[in-house]
């Protein structure tokens, strides 16, 4: 069975307030308890030390929300702070481009939690400093690409080298070394590049954290982290009470 489960308040002014992961057969609140049955057999909420934990599967809490101030306006949104016990896992999308937050990234300063925004490794804006032309390849001798001109300084060992063919990026490979009219590839190289290719590199998404570009921007917070935490450890009560972010705005 496949769905979800939500829940109504009746304090304050009453509304739906949450959705839960577990999907019962029955329930029954009876004596200030809440009882439901899975595969035909009772079960009684709020008495395992896990929390989260239903018909004994680990499940995490998320929360999704949306920052969209100044809407007219196109902003990078470079860091999440989150007021909170803990820190939590983010996964970032705007109407423009996606990022993520790993829990070890942020760092706690006068209790609350800040983190830069990384670029999704697997994506690339292309509208982004973190994507720059370099021009067209002299000719390559395996794993060495020559220009005829001076590359510049700001292409960095770990770099992505990309080939534009028929409109798109195509990977040739990582910058093992560079010098003032050369490229060498880490080896094996993905793709051969040919005399002529129109050359591009992305920078490295760990170390150049240029944020997240749009009008609005989705955070999706998850925790805990499951597939990190052993079956035999309690996870406690974890309360966050804001999220914001720095942005500024975007001229590109």
């Amino acid at each position: 069975m496949t769905g979800e489960t939500i829940t109504y308040s009746n304090y304050g002014n009453g509304g739906w307030t949450s959705f839960w992961s577990y999907v019962p057969e029955w329930i029954l609140g009876m004596n200030s308890s809440l009882y439901t049955w899975n595969k035909g057999s009772l079960y009684k909420h709020a008495t395992n030390a896990r929390r989260n934990n239903f018909y004994g599967k680990n499940y995490p809490s998320t929360i999704t929300t949306l920052i969209n101030q100044d809407p007219l306006s196109n902003k990078m949104f470079k860091t999440l702070s989150l007021d909170s016990t803990a820190p939590w896992d983010a996964d970032i999308t705007t109407d423009m481009s996606n990022g993520f937050i790993d829990e070890s990234y942020y760092k706690e300063k006068e209790g609350m939690w800040y983190a830069y925004i990384r670029r999704d490794d697997n994506t690339i804006d292309t509208r982004a400093l973190s994507t720059q032309g370099i021009g067209t390849m002299l000719s390559y001798t395996s794993p060495t690409m020559l220009f005829s001109f001076n590359i510049g300084t700001s292409i960095s060992v770990g770099d992505k080298v990309y080939r534009i063919t028929a409109g798109s990026l195509v990977l040739l490979g990582t910058v093992n070394t560079h010098a003032a009219n050369s490229i060498t590839l880490v080896t094996p190289v993905v793709n051969t590049p040919v005399a002529g290719d129109m050359i591009v590199y992305v920078k490295n998404s760990q170390a150049e954290s240029f944020g997240a570009r749009g009008y609005y921007m989705e955070a999706k917070l998850t925790y805990p982290y499951i597939e990190s935490i052993p079956d035999n450890v309690t996870i406690g009560e974890v309360e966050i009470f804001s999220v914001s972010s720095s942005t500024f705005i975007s001229n590109m």
